[in-house]
Formats: C-alpha cells, structure tokens, sequence
C-alpha cells in the first residue's frame, strides 16, 4: 500500500508545471470524541461500549498550484463502560480501555471555494476488556484500511472566518481482528466483515494569523458479521467456534 502511495505522489510531482511553488504546512491539535460502539445478533444488540476518548493531532500537507498531498494522524483512547453478556447470556458489566491512531494520507484538488480528493484512512483500534469473578479478561486488535473520496465547500465567509461543509465516504478493503486469551487458547484472526464509513463535518477556520481550525464532526462504520473460526488450544481444535458479530461504531468529535 505504501508503495502504491509513493508511486501517485512522485507522478503527481511530475505532472505539476515547474513554475507552481511548492508550500510546505503544519499543523497540531486536540481531539475529543464520545466513543460508541455496538455489536449485533440477528438484529438484537449483544453488547455495547461506550465512553469519552481524547487525541492528539497532526497534519502535514504540501502544496503546489491547485494540488495537495496531506498527511493526517490522531492518536489517543479512553475508558469505555461494557455492557454485554456473555455466551451463556448471563449480563456482563466491566471496564475497557481503548487505544486508538489514525492515519490518513490524500491527494487532493484545492480550489478557493472548496476541494475534492481520494484517501487511504488506517486505523489501528486495540480495546481490552476487565475480567472479573469467573470471567478472563479480553484483549481484541483491529486493523482497517480503507479507500475514501470526498471533499468540502465553502458555506459561509466573512473577513475573520470561512465556515465550510466536508463530507466523506469508503469502503474497507482490509479488515483484520486478533483476540487475545487469557486461558490458555491460541491467539486468533478473524475478518470483520466490510461495511460502509461515511464522516459528516463543518469546519470553521480563522482567516487571520495565527490560523484556527475548528470541526464538530460525526464519523461511522458498519461491519457485517466475520466468518467462523475454530478455536484451538496449543494447536488442537476445540468444539467452539469465534466469530465477530456485526457491528456498528459511531463517534462525536
């Protein structure tokens, strides 16, 4: 993947024409975001996760005449409250602790009024569930690369301030989970099933210097059912079978 975006940064550098001047821009921020995650069962929800999470952010973009490549990181997490059950239906309450980074890189076409671009969004989701009483606690990783297109318009500007609307969807064309236990199993990968991402936002940015971006925002994923895999135990087959129900997560930033 990476080498696929190396090769459309170094052919956009060479369509550009060489009297554009290239800018170089920076920027760092903070993220919060309430954190809600669910999981289904025939349409019944078999738990859900949520809690307050908060980031740190960067961005880095280079520019030349109308063309932009970017570079965007959040890194972060939180303390979510579980509330599920487990295989026998008994309720479970508990603790989960959440790591989160996003990584997205874009190209895109900047004009005065608004831009338009493709992306590559990677994130890396780790949450570890508390055990307690008779029950182990969990630890599961994810991982989703996903192609995005979208971009923003200009809705309102006045001399201090530009107040836009940006939209944008995608598709997962990687999705990888590893859960980890506590009692003695293998480790096991699963393949979430793909749904669709979409992210609605409306920043407001300062036209004067030093420059301030501002953008509430609602960002979604859905994510059908994996297929089954067997558990094993040093190897050996069990008579479970693990599976990631499918499930919704949605975010406020």
């Amino acid at each position: 993947m990476m080498r696929l975006l190396v090769v459309l940064v170094w052919a956009w550098a060479w369509a550009l024409p060489a009297a554009a001047a290239p800018v170089l821009n920076f920027a760092v921020g903070a993220d919060g975001r309430w954190f809600d995650w669910r999981e289904y069962l025939d349409g019944s929800e078999l738990l859900n996760e949520v809690g307050p999470q908060l980031f740190l952010t960067g961005h880095a973009e280079l520019q030349q005449g109308p063309f932009v490549a970017a570079l965007d990181t959040a890194w972060g997490g939180g303390v979510a409250r579980y509330d599920g059950q487990l295989q026998n239906g008994q309720p479970y309450k508990s603790t989960a602790y959440e790591t989160v980074t996003d990584t997205q890189y874009s190209l895109r076409w900047r004009e005065a009024r608004g831009e338009f671009g493709v992306a590559m969004l990677q994130r890396d989701w780790r949450r570890f569930i508390e055990g307690g009483g008779n029950v182990s606690p969990a630890e599961e990783r994810f991982r989703w690369q996903l192609w995005l297109v979208g971009g923003e318009w200009r809705v309102h500007m006045s001399e201090a301030f530009e107040w836009r609307l940006a939209l944008q969807a995608g598709e997962p064309f990687l999705s990888k989970e590893k859960v980890y236990f506590r009692t003695g199993e293998d480790t096991l990968e699963l393949e979430p099933g793909k749904g669709r991402y979409v992210r609605f936002s409306l920043p407001l940015r300062s036209l004067r210097q030093p420059a301030l971006r501002i953008e509430p925002y609602y960002q979604q994923q859905r994510m059908a059912r994996s297929a089954p895999e067997i558990l094993t135990q040093d190897g050996v087959p069990t008579i479970f079978q693990v599976y990631q129900p499918a499930s919704i997560r949605r975010e406020l930033g």
